[in-house]
């Protein structure tokens, strides 16, 4: 049997975004295994709290957990950090993750510079934008530096994708190369992105079938399905 990966858009911590995930608008699911994959893009938002310490919160999480399928994220930048980073760390699909255990499964979040083989797919993972409204936010309460990259984030992703023959089937993160930005926002701010610009080296390093991210709350396809950007549409299979 060939398992299945599955890409989603923003869920924001909100039922609203997650409600992308329920069998009305993707009932493929119903057919699935924990052996197949849903990677969500960033902006996960449902750990925005201390675990256990928020009932809706731990509502959805089961909810996400017990779904047939796996889920991993992949982080944006809006994502409490400081209590992602208390999770512990494991092996999963070839490199390190961080796991979140709940009662009916495991919710996995992938490393910046992480590359992954699942299902038979190597795939590049690049978390992280810069927020454009971080003066209106509370820095660690509703804003965490760490959703920029660091000197050492990126020469780890660097040196893991040299080691990596520079090839891969998928590339997943939050934003986009940043010299593709216009064709998703109009917003100067999101143009002036640490991480887009990194990206853009990564984009003109590497090989890859096509890229998937969301951040700019659009579904929109450009240069014939090579760069995708997802956001309410049901979550979208890599084949």
């Amino acid at each position: 049997m060939n398992h299945k990966i599955f890409v989603c858009g923003d869920t924001h911590g909100m039922p609203r975004d997650t409600q992308k995930l329920n069998t009305t608008n993707f009932p493929q699911q119903k057919s699935l295994t924990k052996e197949d994959v849903l990677i969500q893009l960033g902006d996960f938002g449902w750990i925005w709290y201390p675990i256990d310490q928020n009932k809706e919160q731990e509502y959805w999480l089961d909810w996400l957990a017990s779904r047939n399928y796996t889920l991993a994220v992949v982080l944006g930048n809006h994502e409490n950090y400081d209590v992602i980073e208390t999770l512990p760390i494991k092996e999963k699909w070839g490199d390190n993750a961080r796991v979140l255990h709940r009662k009916k499964g495991t919710i996995y979040f992938l490393k910046r510079g992480g590359i992954y083989t699942i299902n038979g797919k190597k795939i590049l993972t690049i978390g992280g934008a810069e927020s454009i409204d971080k003066e209106q936010r509370v820095p660690n309460i509703s804003w965490w530096e760490q959703e920029r990259l660091n000197f050492e984030e990126t020469e780890l992703a660097l040196d893991a994708i040299d080691a990596n023959n520079k090839e891969f089937d998928y590339v997943l993160t939050h934003t986009c190369p940043a010299k593709i930005i216009r064709e998703f926002t109009n917003s100067n701010q999101k143009m002036k992105c640490s991480v887009a610009n990194f990206l853009d080296y990564i984009d003109d390093t590497i090989s890859f079938k096509s890229w998937h991210f969301g951040h700019f709350h659009i579904d929109k396809t450009i240069k014939r399905g090579k760069y995708q950007c997802h956001y309410n549409n049901s979550p979208h299979e890599l084949k």
